[in-house]
């Protein structure tokens, strides 16, 4: 395979390869690896989350030092830095699992548009190679100009299975992708110019992808802060608008499978993000509440 990401595209790609061969369809593969895979960066996510609501509950008195010291920097990221100390606050908690989780996102999508690769396994049990495949596909009428992308190549080979087995007898025992999903082809790539069910990703994906963007920033307490108080927040809001439009282009240059991953991730985002958000600050508030009965206990017993 020569990926780098090897080290994680190859026991996610048996974890696939196992799922699909149990469902028999890559849809509901996509679905239940999605799932699978989020449970499995559960731990980080959660991390993530408690860094999250602790910068959230400062963001008042975050405010209150950044308009009493506007005009002295220096003061001001004093004062910042004693209160992220007193209330334990790392700022960059919430980047560390986002850095670790990146290239285990790379390695999902590394797997998702390689169904060959990760799951057919060609190469491998005694199939034969990728471009051995290729080469008999291309004179039956397959026009591929490179193979970063096999979801296009899978889906061709489907279709001609017999003719290559014909060429290829080794791969008799090989699976065939069924890339049919409650009637959308995952195959196709959508596009504008022909009105289709598939047009539905692209949109869905790129709503989910804002609204995922807009709740992380509202749980990061980002979401109303002014450009001149806070120009990394700005800086969000923007890129707020900046990635749907990203999702939307994407979702239509690419097959349908890669969109439906990514509107499938952003909801399971979602709700895990509206769970744990929830817990935090229900639990943050009954911190607060214990802190506050005890100094009133201990008020009594000094009055006493």
């Amino acid at each position: 395979m020569g990926n780098i990401f090897d080290i994680i595209n190859v026991p996610l790609g048996y974890l696939f390869r196992f799922i699909f061969l149990v469902v028999q369809n890559y849809g509901w593969t996509l679905v239940l690896f999605t799932v699978i895979t989020k449970a499995i960066l559960l731990p980080l996510s959660v991390k993530q989350q408690k860094s999250m609501s602790k910068m959230q509950a400062i963001q008042p008195k975050l405010a209150e030092l950044q308009k009493k010291y506007q005009y002295d920097k220096e003061k001001l990221n004093q004062e910042t830095m004693k209160l992220y100390q007193t209330n334990k606050v790392n700022p960059m908690g919430g980047c560390l699992p986002l850095l670790i989780q990146f290239p285990l996102l790379i390695g999902l999508y590394n797997i998702i548009r390689c169904p060959l690769t990760y799951v057919i396994q060609l190469g491998k049990h005694g199939l034969p190679a990728l471009q051995e495949v290729i080469d008999v596909l291309t004179p039956l009428g397959l026009q591929v100009g490179n193979v970063i992308n096999e979801i296009p190549i899978a889906k061709f080979m489907s279709e001609h299975f017999s003719e290559v087995v014909e060429k290829l007898p080794s791969l008799a025992g090989a699976q065939t992708i069924n890339f049919n999903f409650l009637g959308l082809d995952l195959s196709a790539t959508p596009s504008l110019s022909v009105l289709s069910p598939l047009l539905i990703i692209p949109v869905v994906a790129g709503l989910s992808t804002f609204l995922t963007s807009w709740l992380t920033q509202k749980m990061n307490g980002t979401a109303k802060t002014s450009t001149q108080d806070n120009p990394a927040g700005s800086t969000m809001q923007m890129m707020n608008y900046i990635f749907p439009f990203m999702t939307v282009f994407f979702a239509f240059s690419l097959p349908a499978g890669l969109g439906l991953y990514w509107t499938i991730s952003n909801i399971v985002q979602l709700i895990q993000q509206i769970i744990l958000n929830k817990y935090f600050t229900a639990k943050m508030a009954e911190n607060a509440s214990q802190k506050e009965h005890y100094r009133e206990r201990e008020n009594k017993r000094r009055k006493k």
